[in-house]
């Protein structure tokens, strides 16, 4: 019997802001490395291959603004006599819509229930629905990279060495969903950074944890860890952590090259509208000038579209960026996730549409846009476009290429010891602000032709 993962991606995946930073899928590969022996598996992934029907059951993992495809794969090969296993994030959170579209559905985490799954399935006795439990840290495997293959990954060694979040902010789900905060063990995290060193020895480390450093006992053991490994790595934190300066040298004496930063926005109203109670206050643009100091590059990530969200505040917001020398800006339309405390709240306010990831896309500018630029809802204070427009313009705006952040971010790489890792940034730099001036052309252009009655039933 062949098993095959599956890792989809939205059609436009190439225009997605994130694209020059593709990774493997770690779970799928965790989800092998406990997959026995007696079941044969292989990857397809769309970031680098195309969907293949030469395996027995194909096993998807899905994100909600990919299951349109992944249902449509999964109609398909089941048409052709395949089984389908399909968890995840979305499955967990709407597990009947997915039963429709498969032949069995894992909800919650999969690791440990996964044996279970493939005995049943080698055994002809695969059941509708299994329920997974978050998994314990004493039974965390580590993942077997060679599973990837020789994918032409940007950033081939990411690894998390936690699970969860301790935050409840309220467009989030996997914190509700997906188990409590936990930590892997760090005699699992270093055999897997052993093998990265020897598959890729020239690669950063690549941390795709939630919040990596909320157990601050942890967080030392695991930069110790680094140091002693002599590993340089980057990471996401959240902004009250980026504004402690004694973690901060911590990091940089660990070896970190960069960090992105959970900023969401400039504007407390819309931070604490959403739960992000532990952004309002911070010294976010000084912060910033520490860690460059300190030879650590930044990237600020940021939401528009938020409730408070105006247009005189996306230019407050413009104004005060600028003064921030960030080494890239990843903006990126607010997404109104199902399970989330804001999709229930908005839904009973008729400003979302209930299952939106399944229906015609609500504004025509959708269909030609990347999904972080795709809008679902309605805003107070801007149309769908407007909301597009505004974010493709303040990204072609602090993004944009001029002598002093170039000038900025080589100094930072220097300062680092990191010159091949600054021009990195600065190629990602130079294309995301070109690729959000070529898209603010087509939504502007979109916007002179939409007539005034789709203009007001979008509105």
């Amino acid at each position: 019997m062949k098993l095959i993962f599956v890792n989809i991606m939205h059609d436009l995946y190439n225009l997605d802001s994130t694209a020059n930073i593709s990774q493997p899928p770690v779970p799928l590969g965790v989800l092998n490395s406990v997959t026995p022996k007696a079941i044969e598996t292989a990857l397809i992934d769309e970031q680098t291959d195309r969907v293949r029907y030469d395996g027995d059951v194909f096993a998807f993992t899905l994100a909600t603004q990919f299951t349109g495809k992944a249902y449509r794969y999964a109609d398909d090969l089941r048409a052709a006599g395949k089984k389908v296993i399909m968890g995840g994030i979305h499955v967990t959170v709407r597990p009947e819509e997915a039963m429709r579209h498969a032949d069995a559905v894992v909800t919650g985490e999969a690791e440990t229930l996964w044996p279970t799954v493939c005995a049943d399935l080698l055994a002809g006795t695969l059941k509708e629905r299994y329920t997974g439990s978050p998994t314990p840290p004493l039974r965390m495997v580590p993942t077997d990279y060679r599973f990837f293959g020789d994918r032409p990954y940007l950033t081939p060694a990411s690894l998390f060495a936690t699970r969860g979040c301790n935050h409840r902010c309220s467009f989030c789900v996997s914190s509700r969903f997906m188990g409590p905060f936990r930590t892997k063990p760090l005699a699992v995290l270093e055999r897997e950074i052993d093998q990265l060193q020897e598959l890729y020895p020239a690669a950063h480390l690549q941390f795709t944890d939630d919040n990596l450093l909320a157990d601050r006992g942890h967080a030392a053991e695991v930069l110790a860890l680094l140091r002693r490994k002599k590993r340089r790595f980057v990471t996401m934190m959240t902004l009250d952590q980026f504004c402690d300066s004694a973690l901060m040298q911590e990091m940089a004496n660990s070896g970190c090259l960069g960090v992105a930063v959970g900023v969401e926005s400039v504007d407390d109203d819309n931070c604490l509208s959403v739960g992000k109670r532990q952004n309002v206050g911070q010294p976010f643009p000084e912060a910033v000038r520490s860690a460059n100091e300190l030879g650590i590059q930044v990237a600020a990530l940021l939401m528009v579209g938020l409730p408070h969200d105006t247009p005189e505040k996306l230019v407050r917001t413009q104004r005060y960026l600028e003064e921030v020398p960030c080494a890239l800006y990843d903006l990126r339309v607010l997404r109104i996730y199902p399970g989330s405390p804001l999709y229930d709240s908005m839904l009973s306010s008729g400003n979302v549409t209930d299952a939106w990831w399944l229906g015609k896309e609500p504004v025509t500018t959708n269909y030609f846009l990347p999904g972080h630029l795709r809008v679902h809802f309605k805003h107070p204070h801007f149309s769908p476009m407007q909301l597009q427009q505004s974010t493709l313009k303040l990204t072609s705006e602090l993004d944009r290429m001029n002598a002093g952040a170039v000038a900025n971010v080589m100094r930072v790489g220097r300062r680092g010891g990191a010159k091949k890792f600054a021009a990195l940034i600065l190629a990602a730099r130079s294309r995301v602000a070109k690729q959000a001036r070529g898209l603010l052309a087509q939504v502007e252009q979109s916007m002179e032709t939409e007539t005034p009655l789709a203009r007001a039933t979008s509105e």
